[in-house]
C-alpha cells in the first residue's frame, strides 16, 4: 500500500513538473520587448573578438566614422552622409579646363560643353575643339575606355602650372592641344542662343542641379537673355539633374508656371510623417521673368526629386508642352541636413584625439535623412494632390538608344524629337 501511494506521489510530482515546464514554454513563447543591444549584438561580438585577439590597437576614429557612414545607409537609398572635406573639394569653383563631358556605353569621353572662361576655346596650333570630339588621351596617357573613377582620379593628379596636352579624335581625325589650368566658375544653369542645327526661334536652357543659391540668379538671367533674344519656343534640359533645393525650386517654377499661377497658390507640398504637418512650396511671388512660350522638357533616368516636382507642377498648370526622353526616377522624397554642433554651421563634427593624445576636429559632416515625401497641387485628380514618390514621369515621346552628341544638335536624338513634336504639333493645328 505503501508503495503504491509513494508511486502515486511520485506520478503526481511528475505531471504537476510536466504542467509547469509546459507553462514555462509557454512563457518563453510569448514575445518579449526588443533590447536594441540584444538584437544588434553583432558589432558587440565583433569588438569583444577583437580586442580579445588583435594584436594591435583598435582606431575608434576610423572604425566611429564607418559605423555613421553604414547607420545612415541602413535607412535606405536618398540618405546621406558626406564629409564636408570631400564636398569642399568637389565644389564649382575650382581649377581645371572648363569642359562638361558625356561618356558613351563604351566609357568614350566627348566634349558635350565648353564652358565661358575655357582655354579649350582658344585655337592651338590652327585647331579648336569642338562639341563631339572625344577625349582620347591625356598627356599620353589614353583615358578612352577607362572607367570612370579611374579617369576622374587621373584628371585630378594633372599639373596645374603647366599646359597639359590633349588628344582629340574627330572622326578618324586626331589631333593635339595644349592648355593651362585655369580658376573659374562652374555654372549650374546655362542658356544657349542659336544652338547650331536648331531654327533661330528655339532657346536652350541647360539646368545642372537645384542646389545652391547662385542657381536662382544663373537661371533667372537666363530666362532674361531667353527672352531679350525673342525666342518663341524653350527647350529645358533636366537630364541627369538629381534636384535639390526647395527654395531654387520655388524660383525656378515662377518663371515656368507663366500666367496661370496666382500668387500664394501651393504648387507643391511636403508631407511630413514624423510631426504630420504640411509645408507648402510657392512659386517665388517676386520672380517677374516669366516664359510665356511652349516649353519642351528634356529628362532621363538621372532626373530626380525637385526636378520632378517641376515636371509635375507644370504639368498640372498646363505649361509644359511635352516631356521628351526616359523614364525619370521617381524619387518624391524630400531630404534635410541636421544640425546638432553648437547651433551653428550645420555639420556634424567628429571629435578625435591627435598625436599627442588631446582632442581635437577630424572631420566635419553633412548629414541628410528623409524627412518628407512630395505632394503635387494637381486639381484635376482625385482629391486634389497626389504623392509622386515611386511614380516615374513617363515621356510624351520616348527616345531610346545612344544620344549622338555632335557640333550639330539636331543630331541630339533628344532635340531631335523636340523638333519633330512641335511640327507634327503645327501641321495639326
Amino acid at each position: 500500500m505503501m508503495n503504491k501511494t509513494i508511486k502515486t506521489i511520485l506520478i503526481s510530482s511528475l505531471c504537476l513538473l510536466l504542467l509547469l515546464s509546459l507553462f514555462a514554454c509557454k512563457e518563453e513563447k510569448e514575445p518579449t520587448p526588443v533590447v536594441l543591444s540584444d538584437q544588434f549584438d553583432l558589432t558587440s561580438q565583433v569588438l569583444d573578438f577583437i580586442e580579445d585577439t588583435y594584436y594591435g590597437d583598435i582606431d575608434y576614429d576610423y572604425a566611429d566614422e564607418y559605423m555613421a557612414y553604414a547607420l545612415v545607409s541602413s535607412l535606405g537609398q536618398y540618405n546621406y552622409i558626406n564629409s564636408v572635406t570631400d564636398l569642399l573639394s568637389s565644389s564649382t569653383d575650382k581649377k581645371g579646363f572648363g569642359l562638361l563631358v558625356k561618356n558613351t556605353l563604351y566609357n568614350e569621353r566627348l566634349i558635350d560643353f565648353i564652358l565661358p572662361g575655357s582655354p579649350f576655346l582658344t585655337p592651338y596650333e590652327g585647331k579648336t575643339a569642338q562639341r563631339g570630339d572625344e577625349i582620347y588621351a591625356i598627356a599620353g596617357q589614353r583615358v578612352s575606355g577607362l572607367d570612370y573613377s579611374t579617369y576622374v582620379t587621373y584628371l585630378s593628379t594633372l599639373p596645374s602650372d603647366v599646359p597639359v596636352t590633349f588628344t582629340l579624335k574627330r572622326g578618324e581625325e586626331t589631333f593635339d592641344v595644349a592648355y593651362v589650368k585655369t580658376d573659374f566658375h562652374f555654372p549650374n544653369c546655362i542658356y544657349v542662343d542659336n544652338l547650331p542645327g536648331i531654327p533661330e526661334k528655339y532657346g536652350y536652357i541647360y539646368l545642372r542641379t537645384f542646389d545652391d543659391n547662385s542657381t536662382q540668379e544663373e537661371f533667372l538671367q537666363a530666362v532674361r537673355d531667353f527672352n531679350a533674344d525673342g525666342n518663341e519656343a524653350l527647350i529645358l534640359d533636366l537630364r541627369g539633374n538629381g534636384g535639390g533645393s526647395s527654395t531654387v525650386l520655388s524660383t525656378v517654377a515662377a518663371a515656368l508656371i507663366g500666367d496661370e499661377y496666382k500668387a500664394g497658390d501651393p504648387l507643391i507640398e511636403i508631407h511630413y510623417a514624423r510631426q504630420n504637418i504640411r509645408k507648402s512650396i510657392t512659386a517665388n511671388a517676386s520672380v517677374t521673368e516669366r516664359v510665356r512660350t511652349p516649353i519642351y522638357v528634356l529628362c532621363n533616368g538621372g532626373t530626380a526629386s525637385a526636378s520632378e516636382a517641376l515636371i509635375g507642377a507644370m504639368k498640372a498648370y498646363g505649361t509644359l508642352s511635352a516631356l521628351i526622353g526616359q523614364e525619370t526616377v521617381g524619387k518624391g522624397v524630400a531630404q534635410n541636413g541636421v544640425n546638432l554642433y553648437d547651433g551653428a554651421m550645420g555639420y556634424f563634427v567628429d571629435k578625435g584625439t591627435d598625436a599627442d593624445g588631446k582632442e581635437t576636429d577630424i572631420d566635419a559632416y553633412l548629414v541628410q535623412v528623409i524627412v518628407g515625401q512630395y505632394y503635387i497641387i494637381d486639381p484635376s485628380v482625385e482629391g486634389g494632390r497626389y504623392c509622386m514618390h515611386g511614380k516615374p514621369f513617363l515621356p510624351d515621346v520616348e527616345v531610346t538608344g545612344e544620344n549622338v552628341i555632335s557640333t550639330d544638335y539636331s543630331q541630339d536624338s533628344y532635340i531631335r524629337a523636340v523638333l519633330d513634336y512641335a511640327a507634327d504639333i503645327q501641321k495639326q493645328s
